[in-house]
């Protein structure tokens, strides 16, 4: 089976056959000993954490509220990570190599350079597939997680109600029943 990167999100909105959900965007810097004296990390702590908005295939009949698992194969993710960053790239340094290499003056280098740029960005488009083909690198949407609350466990489960409102079993066993706090689902 083929590696998947997966990431907890949220659904906000709900339409036929799909879901829009959100997940925070964190920096890395929380789980790095320098963070501290980095410019990086302050540069993350004033951006803060934002949500990114994505819409995924929904074939597991989610609503809105409910907390998923996302996504997306490694392979995918690293073939468009390449092709969207390294391609124009290497791409503009390569139009601007030619042109130093052919002796072409230093303000018309940067200029051929930054055509090069575009041309990458032309060359990659065209090998995802461009607007027609994008479905093959957006998540999935993989499973439905359990809903946050506060969890009892108790002796007696036949004085306690589940977060639907139904009477618990009367076995007398423990179990572990959820319920909702305020709004969250």
């Amino acid at each position: 089976m083929a590696a998947v990167i997966e990431q907890d999100a949220r659904v906000v909105s709900v339409e036929i056959g799909f879901a829009w959900v959100e997940t925070a965007r964190r920096s890395s810097c929380s789980g790095c000993s320098g963070s501290s004296g980095c410019g990086t990390s302050v540069v993350a702590e004033l951006l803060g954490e934002r949500a990114s908005r994505l819409k995924v295939s929904d074939g597991i009949g989610v609503e809105v509220g409910d907390r998923v698992v996302i996504g997306i194969a490694d392979a995918a993710f690293t073939r468009a990570s390449l092709l969207a960053y390294l391609l124009p790239l290497l791409m503009l340094m390569l139009a601007a190599l030619a042109a130093q290499t052919l002796g072409v003056e230093d303000e018309s280098v940067a200029l051929i350079g930054i055509l090069g740029l575009v041309l990458g960005l032309a060359v990659a488009g065209h090998l995802t597939g461009g607007a027609s083909a994008r479905e093959r690198y957006r998540p999935a949407l993989l499973r439905r997680l359990p809903p946050q609350g506060i969890r009892v466990l108790s002796a007696n489960p036949a004085q306690l109600t589940n977060s639907a409102g139904r009477e618990a079993d009367e076995e007398g066993r423990g179990h572990e029943f959820f319920w909702k706090r305020g709004n969250e689902p």
